[in-house]
């Protein structure tokens, strides 16, 4: 029975995880900003944004130090940037940042 109910929740976890985000696709970051007197920046895509969440606002991408993964995805970020390589981000279909989609994970393409 233990078995079972490990397994349970182990589907419920994983299904959880799997629907709690949404992904942009590879895309290449035309802008990052940063905030205004905040620990919190944004990348925007230059064109329309994903926004599973119903955020108010969609011009981009936001992640803010109080967001997990915070200095990583900033990190990410300004690298592909930089190199104008292609990246894939992931958003919260929750969950807004600064009243726009919320980063909760980048992926830089090769």
């Amino acid at each position: 029975m233990r078995f079972w109910k490990a397994i349970l929740i182990f589907l419920v976890l994983t299904i959880g995880n799997a629907q709690a985000q949404t992904s942009s696709g590879p895309v290449q970051a035309a802008r990052i900003r940063t905030g205004w007197n905040a620990d919190l920046f944004t990348v925007d895509t230059g064109g329309a944004h994903i926004n599973p969440a119903n955020c108010p606002v969609a011009d981009g991408y936001y992640a803010s130090s109080a967001d997990p993964g915070y200095k990583t995805f900033y990190a990410a970020a300004l690298m592909a940037f930089s190199t104008g390589k292609t990246m894939t981000i992931y958003v919260s279909n929750t969950q807004c940042t600064e009243l726009r989609p919320r980063i909760i994970g980048l992926f830089v393409d090769k």
